[in-house]
């Protein structure tokens, strides 16, 4: 695990801009010695004999950075039917500074914290950046104030969510199955019901952006029965009727599957799935079907002359359409498994092995994208508010959300569900993952609300996919490109700066280590440590190919 540095470091995304990180201020504690060598833990501190009433409203605030025993001090702070009651897991506000707290009477009492993100009672984490109002109503019990009405949740400076809380990503399906297309949510790290808490966020479906264009084999009313047991990597969850009485039997192998790779990151690597009551129906995830989870190449796909061709040796699925990319001048080529698009000035064309470039635009504004199964989509300069979606000569417009017109950049997931766009506006742009809402066909026809990522100082001019959950952002601040790395509802990353104009960014699926950038001179960069070099043996390239 990180030690506090590095987790403090890789949370900027909690503070809505990448470039000005506030991680809130530090709240003393006692070091465990068992855990020195792993994470901090922090001690908060019971309530002082004679506290003020805004000493007990901060004192129980500053209680949520020990979860131990269920938040067992927090809930000194309040009065025994209120302990019973409050809900800590309602949900965690993410602050920036120290809270305001005021009187209004003599048992009323609020507190003021600006929060930069929220964390929901599922564990999915939105940027908010606005004050929240925090109400308590207070009494005095054997001359000592306490609190008899708190909100549900809990708040935490970004510095205590860091060593408190690790991301874990949920597995939800794309509509036809065969796609795994996960969604970063967050969890009390030592939370001894871990496994139960993720099973129970999966049951409960996914996010509301994410969710039109994703189904899941959990029932919409099942609900797990007892804590998972996990005995090595296998893990046994059980489930009351309502999931084969609302999805049949034949969901609990899916199910299984979505879970095992949901508990992936706790070493779990089967799952079986029961009923609860129906002794002998039993599912595991080893004889489902395998779920794409959006692995691909890791070795760079570039333009070397009129090849198309992987840098690292061996053969390559891909079939060389280089030739063609050379003649027409392509400078950005996205290919899946029906074929690919390039994109060269403001013409956007269609590439198959053995067949001649197919014009879809002559109009293009930015670098076409394109999934799997041969759907393009595209801006075009002369319709800015919306998106071009193509496929054999079939087309479809997709309306952008207001603002959303100074587009720099788009890219497809590998798993078509959702895409991710990059505006700018003046030195700052935003990134935004829209899901991508499509009919039974498999046609896009429409675009969900955005779920917003931190803003980035200076001019974003390409995105790239560098995980399932990753985002590669190039941008330039004066004359100078940097790189950022941003987890989707997930933490986020400066990269170091590459040294050089940088005109591209290309990700594989394993995060910054596949990530290679394209110099304006030709030269391919990958970065090593804290250093981007050019890849050795090799002359001045074309383009860099993202593979879906």
């Amino acid at each position: 695990m990180k030690r506090a540095i590095a987790a403090l470091a890789a949370l900027l995304v909690l503070t809505g801009c990448v470039a000005i990180p506030d991680s809130g201020p530090v709240t003393a504690g006692r070091v465990d010695d068992a855990e020195r060598s792993s994470d901090l833990v922090f001690i908060a501190e019971s309530p002082r004999v004679g506290a003020t009433q805004e000493e007990i409203v901060r004192g129980f605030l500053a209680a949520a950075i020990t979860p131990d025993d269920d938040f067992a001090i927090a809930r000194e702070y309040l009065v025994s039917g209120e302990a019973e009651r409050w809900r800590p897991q309602a949900g965690v506000i993410v602050r920036s500074g120290q809270p305001e707290v005021s009187l209004g009477g003599e048992t009323a009492a609020t507190a003021v914290v600006t929060a930069v993100s929220e964390l929901d009672a599922g564990g999915a984490l939105e940027l908010v950046g606005s004050e929240r109002m925090l109400e308590f109503r207070m009494l005095r019990v054997a001359g000592e104030w306490r609190i008899a009405q708190a909100p549900d949740g809990i708040v935490l400076s970004a510095f205590h969510f860091a060593q408190l809380f690790r991301s874990h990503a949920l597995a939800w399906l794309t509509p036809d199955g065969t796609r795994a297309v996960p969604e970063v949510r967050w969890f009390e790290r030592t939370a001894s019901t871990l496994a139960g808490r993720m099973v129970d966020a999966l049951l409960d479906g996914p996010s509301t952006w994410l969710s039109p264009a994703v189904t899941t084999a959990g029932a919409p009313e099942a609900q797990r029965v007892g804590e998972p047991v996990v005995e090595g990597t296998v893990a046994t969850v059980t489930l009351d009727f309502a999931q084969v009485e609302q999805r049949g039997s034949g969901s609990l192998q899916q199910l299984a599957a979505q879970l095992a790779l949901s508990l992936r990151s706790l070493g779990v690597r089967e799952v079986r799935v029961e009923v609860d009551g129906l002794a002998g129906l039993t599912a595991s995830s080893a004889d489902a079907a395998p779920l794409d989870d959006g692995d691909v190449d890791q070795r760079p796909l570039v333009l070397d002359g009129s090849t198309l061709r992987p840098i690292g040796g061996g053969s390559s699925a891909i079939d060389d359409v280089g030739p063609t990319l050379a003649s027409i001048g392509a400078s950005d080529y996205t290919v899946g498994a029906a074929g690919g698009v390039a994109t060269t000035g403001t013409i956007a064309l269609w590439l198959e092995p053995g067949a001649g470039p197919v014009a879809i635009s002559a109009d293009a504004a930015l670098p076409a994208t394109t999934d799997d199964s041969g759907w393009v989509i595209l801006q075009e300069a002369a319709a800015p508010q919306r998106l071009l979606a193509w496929r054999a000569g079939e087309r479809a417009e997709l309306q952008l959300p207001p603002g959303a017109d100074r587009i720099a950049a788009i890219e497809l997931s590998r798993d078509g569900a959702r895409l991710a766009i990059t505006t700018v506006d003046g030195s700052v742009s935003q990134v935004w993952v829209a899901a991508v809402i499509r009919d039974v066909a498999g046609r896009p026809v429409s675009l969900g609300e955005p779920y917003a990522l931190p803003r980035i100082d200076g001019a974003a001019s390409d995105v790239t996919w560098t995980s399932p959950t990753q985002l590669a952002v190039l941008a330039a601040a004066g004359d100078q490109s940097q790189v950022v790395l941003l987890e989707v509802g997930g933490a986020s990353e400066q990269l170091p700066a590459p040294g050089e104009p940088v005109r591209a960014v290309v990700g594989g699926s394993e995060g910054a280590a596949t990530l290679r950038a394209l110099g304006v001179d030709g030269s391919l960069l990958a970065l090593r440590g804290s250093v981007w070099s050019p890849v050795p043996g090799l002359g001045a390239i074309g383009l860099v190919a993202t593979q879906q």
